[in-house]
C-alpha cells in the first residue's frame, strides 16, 4: 500500500511544468489528455447516477407491487385502466415477479459497485492519496446506494403503492420480455432448491384476514376518517350477526300477539286494530299448534269484499314457516330471501312454540332499531337517576351489555330476567334483590312466575353510549 502511494507521488513529480515560451492560448499534450480524462470521469459519474436510479426503480417497483391493495387495483382494472390490468398480470405469478425484480436490483447494485467506486476514486485521486480516495469513494457510493437506491424508493412505495405500481407496470413487463431466459433460469433454480429442502414454492395464496384483524382495520379506517362511525358500527354488527342464533333475537312466547282460529271476524278485526303489527300467528287451541299466519291486508280485503258474515279466517291464512331456535341468523335471512317469508315460528327441541322472529328483527340486528309510525314508544328502559335504571325483564342480555358497557354472561340466558332468575335459584317475588359483579338487581314487578320489571343499580354510573362507542373504536384501532 505504501509502495502505491510512493509510486503515485513519484509520477506526480515527473509531470513537466509549462515552458516559459508557451502561451495561455496553447494547450500542451498533457492538458489535452487531462480534458479527455475529465470527459471520461463525467460519463462514469453519469453512469453511476443512472445505475442508482435504476436500482431505486426496481426497489420501488417491487415494494409497490407487493403492497398495492388488490381491491383498489381490481377496481381500476374494472373501470378500464390498462395499467391496472398490467399490474394484475404481473402479480399473478409471484415467483416470476420476485425473480425479475431481484434480478434487476442485483444487476444495478453490481453495476454501482463496479463503476461507482472506480469513478469516484478517479475523481478524488488527484486530490489525495490513493488509499484515502478509495475509502472516500466507498463511503459515498454506499451512502448513495442505501439512501437514494433503497430507503427513499421503499418509503415512497409504501406511501404511494398503487400510484407507483401503475407507473412501473409497463417498464416491468418490458423487462420481463427482455430478460425472460435469465428470469426463467433463476425462478427454476429457486424452485428446485425449495423442493430439495421440502418446501413449497410460493404461490398467489394470501392468508385470509381474521375477524379480529378486520375489526382492527375498520377501527383504523374510522380513526383516519375513511369511513363514518355509523358505518363502522354497522359493519361490526354484521360480524356479530353471523354469531347469533334465532333464540337470541326472537320475540319470546309470552310476548307473542297471536289470534285464535275460533275468533269471529269482528273480534279478529278488533284485536288487529289494537296491535301495531301486520302479521299474526293463528293457533288452534294453544300456541303449540300454529295453523298459519294472518296478514292484515288479507283480512281487510276479505271484509271489504265479502262482509263480516261471509269471511272465514282459516281461508285467509298463509303458511307458517317453522324454524328451530338454534338456527343461525345468516341461514334464516337466506331462507327469508329465498321463500319470501317475512315471519317464522320458532320451536324448541321438544317442538314447543318458543316465539316468533321476523325479517325486521333480523335487519335490526345490523342497522339498529327500525321504527315506523305505528310502533309504540320504547319504554323498556327508564332512567331513575345517574346510577339506577328500570328495565323490562325481557330486555335481551346482549343488548343490555352493549347499551351499558357491561359483560353479563349470555351463554345460558337470553334475557336479563332469565339471568336474575338463575342468580336467585327459585321463583322470584317482588322486592327480591340479588347482586352480581358490581350490579344490584331488584325485582319490582311480577306476573305469575315471570319477572316483568327490574331495577338495576350500578356501583359506578354506566358509560354513556357515545363514550362506549369511542372506547370500542380505540380498542379496535389498537388491535
Amino acid at each position: 500500500m505504501l509502495e502505491i502511494i510512493r509510486t503515485h507521488v513519484r509520477l506526480c513529480r515527473q509531470e513537466a511544468p509549462l515552458h516559459s515560451g508557451e502561451t495561455f492560448g496553447r494547450r500542451p499534450a498533457q492538458s489535452q489528455a487531462g480534458g479527455g480524462r475529465t470527459v471520461t470521469l463525467f460519463l462514469e459519474l453519469l453512469g453511476v447516477a443512472a445505475l442508482i436510479l435504476l436500482n431505486a426503480f426496481f426497489v420501488a417497483g417491487e415494494y409497490a407491487l407487493v403492497t398495492a391493495r388488490r381491491t383498489k387495483v381490481q377496481e381500476l382494472a374494472e373501470e378500464g385502466n390498462r395499467r391496472a390490468r398490467a399490474v394484475q398480470r404481473i402479480v399473478a405469478d409471484p415467483p416470476r415477479f420476485i425473480a425479475a425484480m431481484q434480478l434487476g436490483v442485483t444487476l444495478a447494485s453490481l453495476g454501482i459497485g463496479a463503476l461507482g467506486e472506480q469513478a469516484l476514486t478517479h475523481a478524488f485521486d488527484p486530490l489525495m492519496a490513493t488509499i484515502l480516495a478509495v475509502v472516500l469513494a466507498f463511503l459515498i457510493i454506499t451512502y448513495l446506494h442505501v439512501v437514494v437506491g433503497e430507503l427513499v424508493p421503499k418509503a415512497a412505495a409504501l406511501r404511494y403503492s398503487e400510484r407507483i405500481a401503475l407507473g412501473v407496470s409497463a417498464p416491468v413487463r418490458a423487462f420481463f420480455v427482455v430478460a425472460h431466459p435469465l428470469i426463467w433460469f433463476l425462478q427454476s433454480s429457486s424452485e428446485l432448491i425449495l423442493r430439495a429442502l421440502g418446501l413449497e414454492s410460493p404461490g398467489d395464496e394470501r392468508e385470509a384476514l381474521s375477524e379480529a384483524e378486520l375489526r382492527m382495520l375498520l377501527g383504523r379506517a374510522t380513526e383516519y376518517g375513511e369511513i363514518e362511525r355509523e358505518e363502522q358500527e354497522m359493519l361490526y354488527k354484521v360480524f356479530d350477526f353471523a354469531d347469533k342464533e334465532v333464540a337470541d333475537v326472537m320475540v319470546p312466547r309470552p310476548e307473542v300477539v297471536a289470534l285464535s282460529i275460533d275468533l269471529p271476524p269482528d273480534e279478529c278485526l278488533a284485536a288487529v286494530i289494537e296491535s301495531p303489527y301486520t302479521r299474526y300467528p293463528v293457533y288452534r287451541g294453544t300456541l303449540d299448534d300454529i295453523v298459519g299466519i294472518l296478514h292484515v291486508r288479507d283480512l281487510f280485503s276479505a271484509l271489504n269484499d265479502q262482509g263480516f258474515a261471509n269471511v272465514r279466517i282459516e281461508e285467509l291464512l298463509r303458511g307458517a314457516y317453522i324454524v328451530p331456535e338454534t338456527k343461525d341468523l345468516a341461514a334464516l335471512l337466506a331462507d327469508f330471501r329465498r321463500t319470501n317469508f317475512h315471519m317464522a315460528v320458532v320451536v324448541d327441541e321438544y317442538g314447543t312454540m318458543a316465539g316468533i322472529v321476523t325479517l325486521e328483527d333480523l335487519l335490526e340486528e345490523i342497522v339498529g332499531e327500525i321504527e315506523d309510525e305505528f310502533d309504540l314508544p320504547d319504554e323498556s328502559v327508564e332512567q331513575v337517576d345517574e346510577k339506577t335504571v328500570r328495565i323490562d325483564g325481557t330486555f335481551p342480555i346482549d343488548d343490555f351489555n352493549e347499551k351499558f358497557g357491561i359483560e353479563l354472561p349470555d351463554e345460558d340466558y337470553h334475557t336479563v330476567a332469565g339471568f336474575v332468575f338463575g342468580l336467585l335459584g327459585r321463583a322470584a317475588a317482588e322486592g327480591d334483590e340479588v347482586g352480581h359483579d358490581g350490579l344490584r338487581f331488584r325485582v319490582i314487578e311480577i306476573e305469575g312466575s315471570r319477572i316483568e320489571r327490574l331495577e338495576v343499580q350500578f356501583v359506578e354510573p354506566p358509560p354513556r353510549e357515545e363514550e362506549d362507542d369511542q372506547q370500542e373504536e380505540r380498542a379496535a384501532a389498537e388491535g
